[in-house]
């Protein structure tokens, strides 16, 4: 197999991978993002039977988990970062709050794409002016 032919049999399988995804509304998301509500679901399934019952607050257990939560900060912190009239939207909201907001979003509608539930939740913040 020529170096092209390998070239172009990585690039197709890497550009129909999930981790790069294009979104309803043409833009492209990167990595983890791409995963969607059905995905999000078990993990805070998973994250729930991991947790002892004295666990503290704000301590994760199970590593998809933690990575909805840095997604869901990190798209939070990027849209604030883009919007100059909403800087410090989600200030006034914590982790957990946010996240149960997803799973509520998620259970309502499986089939989304995790990204358009963050979308939703940024609008609802901005809504509760959070």
């Amino acid at each position: 197999m020529s170096y092209l032919t390998a070239g172009a049999l990585g690039f197709s399988l890497f550009a129909m991978s999930p981790m790069y995804q294009p979104a309803s509304s043409g833009f492209v998301v990167a990595g983890e993002a791409g995963r969607s509500c059905s995905q999000y679901l078990q993990a805070v399934d998973a994250e729930r039977a991991a947790r002892p019952a004295d666990a503290a607050p704000g301590v994760r257990y199970t590593a998809l988990y933690v990575i909805f939560v840095g997604v869901t900060d990190g798209f939070l912190t990027g849209v604030n970062y883009v919007d100059r009239e909403r800087q410090q939207l989600a200030r006034l909201s914590e982790a957990h709050s946010r996240m149960t907001w997803l799973e509520n979003y998620c259970k309502d509608h499986p089939t989304a794409s995790f990204i358009e539930a963050l979308q939703f939740l940024r609008l609802e913040l901005i809504k509760d002016g959070t």
